[in-house]
């Protein structure tokens, strides 16, 4: 069993660490974070940094601190390094995942349930972007184990510590967002153990500990003098963010959020039916669990995927429960159920695996969908792997009986598939977002010294590319007046922004690079010597 563990988190690192250093930082949040750790590595300003000459305070340090420690001996921060901190916080939670599992249904739940939280595609793709979220992820979910073990009968006061240890590194990793955990536990005390529960939760020692684990970078963020924290970050940023309009429907947004948990989304139907067949105390702590944090996150002004995240280990936990469990059940329905929902799947990957190789999707390949394999080898390897593997999980499952055996089956098949997509789609990404070229390029015509503009938005993954702060101009007026007055300068813009441009300045500027960005047109524009 520990055999089995061990190897399940080696190879997942495997697979979550292979679009390292491949894959380039285009997103404006990663090129920020990267900044950020950079500015503490090359500059030594671990306490306020600034991005862009303007100090940086909307989201606490600890996950750009630590991805300028584990980029240290590198010798510094790099699209190679810079996503570490991700993959380790990833792995982080399968094996918090797996804990909970361990710890209310057994070893086989929790493998199960690591396992499915592991190739889960989304999970992954997340697991080496270089953003908050897959932190803030595993310190909740460790939070979840905590609160578990101190509500279980004598625990001492040590969980319960943890617990709230757990959500302080939530919260200085992404701030506020992090309490919702904390309401959770709340919540699901009350509603399962009552007055007494909570008082066992012993809020004033967790407020405490909230309290003094952040005061090494809250104070610095508060006594600065360059802008208001409470008016720039806590109002502005933090409520103003949460509690801003939202155009969509919630019930819309949940099942979007849902979709990002295929394939094992699927399971959710039926494992319903368990749940009504099969009542268990300890599930429902579980269930109340996941109605807190997405009521928490549902009501959320913007509905990024990302924000959905810290939920997907919980639904892991509840489809590995129904795996393992449903089809144990003396009745055999629980059996039948799932054999008959395998069956289905069968028919899905086959007919999803004839499309993909009979050319479906060569129209998206040419949009921002990455994603989907392209290259033959790419799509034959995908198509036999989930029509072999998920017709094994049923044959399993038929034949012995074994929720187990056919779940490792389908997360076997998952664990290559998404090999070969990490192999695969990062350098797609790298054609779709060619910021790394398009910045060896600027830095080839631009001369030593030079000015460098942007008109009117430059990601920030240009200034970490170039190695330096782009200065940007939001205005047609005083980027030609610049232009004029610095005829050794040069600017970065889209191509359709510089014919508005054009006939402000002299002829003598023109193109000197492009390069084609997330399918905008992005040029240098300079003056030829």
């Amino acid at each position: 069993r520990l055999a089995a563990v061990v190897a399940l988190v080696l190879a997942a690192a495997a697979v979550f660490a292979l679009p390292l250093g491949r894959r380039p930082l285009y997103n404006q949040d990663e090129g920020r974070y990267a900044l950020l750790a950079r500015e503490a590595t090359d500059h030594g300003r671990w306490i306020l940094p600034r991005v862009r000459d303007e100090v940086y305070l909307n989201k606490p340090p600890l996950f750009f601190w630590s991805v300028a420690l584990l980029s240290l001996p590198a010798g510094g921060v790099s699209d190679a390094t810079a996503p570490l901190p991700s993959v380790v916080s990833a792995l982080a939670g399968l094996l918090a995942v797996f804990a909970i599992g361990r710890f209310l249904w057994g070893w086989r739940v929790g493998f199960v349930a690591a396992l499915v939280i592991a190739t889960t595609p989304f999970y992954f793709f997340m697991a080496h972007q270089v953003l908050t979220d897959m932190m803030l992820t595993a310190w909740l979910t460790w939070a979840l184990y905590f609160s578990l073990k101190a509500a279980a009968p004598g625990a001492g006061l040590r969980p319960l510590v943890a617990f709230y240890l757990c959500v302080a590194g939530g919260l200085s990793t992404k701030g506020p967002a992090a309490l919702m955990v904390l309401g959770a536990a709340i919540v699901a005390t009350a509603v399962l153990d009552g007055r007494a529960g909570l008082r066992r939760l012993r809020l004033p020692l967790g407020v405490a500990i909230l309290v003094l684990s952040m005061l090494p970078w809250l104070v610095p963020y508060v006594l600065q003098t360059e802008k208001s924290y409470t008016q720039a970050v806590l109002l502005t940023d933090y409520l103003g963010w949460y509690f801003r309009s939202k155009p969509d429907s919630h019930a819309a947004a949940l099942m979007g959020h849902l979709a990002r948990f295929l394939p094992w989304t699927l399971l959710l139907v039926p494992a319903v039916w368990w749940w009504w067949r099969a009542p268990d105390t300890l599930r429902n702590r579980l269930l109340v669990w996941v109605a807190a944090l997405s009521v928490a996150v549902g009501f959320s002004g913007e509905q990024r995927a990302r924000y959905f995240l810290p939920v997907f280990p919980l639904l892991a936990l509840l489809v590995a429960e129904f795996l393992v469990r449903a089809p144990a059940e003396p009745s055999g329905r629980g059996r039948r159920l799932a054999t008959g929902l395998l069956a289905l799947f069968v028919v899905a990957c086959v007919t999803g695996s004839a499309l993909l190789l009979g050319g479906f999707g060569e129209t998206a390949l040419r949009s921002d969908l990455v994603f989907l394999p392209s290259a033959g080898w790419e799509r034959w390897v995908t198509a036999c792997l989930v029509v072999v593997g998920s017709a094994a999980a049923f044959l399993a499952l038929r034949r012995t009986g074994s929720g187990f055996r056919a779940a490792v089956w389908l997360g076997v098949t998952l664990a290559a598939v998404l090999a070969v997509e990490g192999v695969g789609y990062p350098a797609r990404y790298a054609r779709r977002y060619d910021v790394r070229g398009f910045a060896e390029r600027v830095q080839q015509h631009r001369p030593n010294g030079a000015a460098l503009v942007a008109y009117p938005d430059a990601t920030l993954a240009f200034d970490f590319y170039l190695r330096r702060q782009i200065r940007e101009m939001p205005r047609t007026e005083e980027v030609l007046a610049f232009l004029r007055a610095a005829p050794g300068a040069e600017l970065i813009t889209r191509e359709e922004r510089w014919s508005t441009l054009q006939g402000g300045i002299s002829p003598a500027w023109r193109p000197v690079a492009a390069a084609t960005l997330g399918g905008r047109r992005m040029v240098l524009i300079g003056v030829e010597p």
